[in-house]
C-alpha cells in the first residue's frame, strides 16, 4: 500500500505544513481548527483541511463536538480529517478557550508558539495540517472524524520521531521556516503513516475507498484517475494503468470499490463538479471541461440525473 498511497496523495494534490509548537502545562483546555490563514504560504485557495497533532511528550485528551474525548500519549499522532472544531485538554473536563488567543508569532519566520497553562505536567505538541485546492477528496471522506495512530508501533517510528524532533528544534531556532518544503514533507509523511495504520486495522467490509488504495492494481488506477480526472478515461485505459486485463480489472475494481469503474468515474467527476459550481468561479461549460465532459449537454444530463437539477440551477441554490 505504501507506494500506491503516495501516488494517491500526489494525485489529490495535498500539501502540508507545520504551523505551531505548543507547550501546555496542566490544567489547560483549548478549542482549535485550521483556517486558510494557517496555510496561506502554501495554497492560495485551500480547502479540505486536515488538522494533525503529534504528541512529543506528555499526553492530551482530544474530542470533536459532544463526543467522548480520547487520550493521546507521547509518540502518538491524532488527526482531524475534516477539520472539525476540536477540544484539546489536560483532562476530561474544562472550559475551552480559542487557541488563537494564545499564539505568539515568531519574529524570524520560525514556528509560532503557545506556552500556556498552570503548574502541572507539561504536554508538548507539534501541530500541522494538510490542505488541497481541490474540494472533493474521496480519501478524506472515507476517514473518521477523529483518528489516532501510535507512531511508536509503526515501521517508520525512529525516522518519524527523529524527523519531528529535528523539525521542532530547527523551527524553534529559526533555521528553517514553517513554509519550508522539509516541514511540508513531514506533515505529509505523518498523514500517510496514519492512513496506513488506520487501513491495516479495518475489517474488509469497512474499507471502502481505503480498500481500493490497499489493492496494488486498483490503487494504481485510482492514482492515475484522480491525478487526471479530466481525461477521456475508458475501462481499457484504466486497466492498462492497473496492469490487468479488462475483465480482471473490472472484477477486481468492483469488488474493492463496491461499484464498477465507469460508475465510479462518473460519481467522482460529478462530485468535483458540485464543488466547482459551488465556488462560482467557472461557467458551466468550463466546469464540464474541467471534470472530463467534452460536451456541455452531456454534462448537464448526467448532473441532472445524479442530483435532480441542471448544474446552473443547482449552483443558483447552493453557491
Amino acid at each position: 500500500m505504501k507506494d500506491t498511497l503516495s501516488e494517491i496523495l500526489r494525485g489529490l494534490r495535498l500539501k502540508g505544513g507545520i504551523f505551531l509548537d505548543a507547550r501546555f502545562t496542566a490544567p489547560w483546555c483549548v478549542i482549535s481548527h485550521i483556517t486558510p490563514e494557517d496555510c496561506q504560504n502554501l495554497l492560495s485557495d485551500p480547502h479540505d483541511f486536515v488538522c494533525l497533532h503529534y504528541v512529543v511528550s506528555g499526553k492530551v485528551y482530544v474530542g470533536v463536538g459532544d463526543g467522548e474525548r480520547m487520550e493521546v500519549n507521547e509518540g502518538e499522532l491524532v488527526l482531524v480529517p475534516r477539520n472539525d472544531a476540536h477540544v484539546m485538554a489536560s483532562g476530561m473536563g474544562g472550559q475551552p478557550i480559542n487557541h488563537r488567543q494564545l499564539i505568539e508569532k515568531s519574529p524570524n519566520g520560525g514556528l509560532a508558539r503557545i506556552v500556556y497553562g498552570g503548574d502541572g505536567p507539561l504536554t508538548h505538541l507539534i501541530c500541522g495540517f494538510l490542505a488541497t485546492e481541490e474540494r472533493h477528496n474521496s480519501l478524506l471522506a472515507s476517514l473518521p472524524r477523529l483518528l489516532k495512530v501510535n507512531i511508536a508501533e509503526g515501521v517508520s517510528r525512529d525516522w518519524i520521531e527523529s524527523s519531528v524532533r529535528f523539525a521542532a528544534q530547527e523551527l524553534g531556532k529559526g533555521e528553517i521556516t514553517s513554509s519550508s518544503p522539509i516541514v511540508g514533507r513531514l506533515s505529509e509523511m505523518l498523514f500517510a503513516e496514519a492512513v496506513r495504520s488506520y487501513a491495516a486495522g479495518l475489517p474488509e467490509e469497512e474499507k471502502g475507498f481505503i480498500k481500493g488504495i490497499d489493492d496494488q492494481y486498483v490503487g494504481r488506477a485510482l492514482a492515475a484517475l484522480h491525478d487526471r480526472l479530466d481525461e477521456d478515461w475508458t475501462v481499457d485505459a484504466l486497466a492498462d494503468e492497473a496492469g490487468l486485463s479488462r475483465s480482471a480489472f473490472v472484477e477486481r475494481f468492483t469488488e474493492a470499490m463496491g461499484l464498477p469503474p465507469m460508475k465510479y468515474i462518473t460519481q467522482s467527476r460529478l462530485q468535483q463538479a458540485k464543488q466547482l459550481l459551488r465556488d462560482g468561479h467557472l461557467a458551466v461549460a468550463q466546469v464540464a471541461a474541467k471534470v472530463g465532459y467534452e460536451a456541455e449537454e452531456a454534462f448537464n444530463r448526467a448532473f441532472k440525473r445524479q442530483f435532480g437539477l441542471p448544474p446552473a440551477k443547482w449552483r443558483d441554490l447552493h453557491s
